[in-house]
């Protein structure tokens, strides 16, 4: 459960940060930061230590909900790009008739 919640604060995070650089381009500025991987590493290896050294619950229970919402969001994302059977190449590009 701990991993579930971490890997949740995780994606909050990255999502804050896709909101700011996207902002940051929009105003037409070179962002001057990435997506944050070290901070969010350091939260993942903070929840694992957290979990196993002062809870001791077991290390790949965390991995695992560490991982959860990460894989649910490819799964989720790809099940979206997914072609629907009769349905017409224009639709998705918004273009008019």
């Amino acid at each position: 459960m701990l991993g579930a919640i971490g890997s949740l604060v995780i994606a909050w995070h990255l999502a804050w940060k896709l909101v700011r650089i996207g902002n940051v381009s929009v105003a037409g500025a070179k962002p001057r930061s990435g997506f944050g991987f070290l901070s969010r590493a350091a939260l993942a290896l903070l929840v694992a230590f957290v979990s196993v050294r002062m809870l001791e619950f077991n290390l790949p229970a965390t991995v695992a909900g560490l991982i959860a919402t990460p894989l649910a969001t490819l799964l989720l994302g790809l099940m979206s790009r997914r072609r629907r059977p009769g349905g017409h190449s224009t639709d998705e590009r918004g273009e008019k008739h």
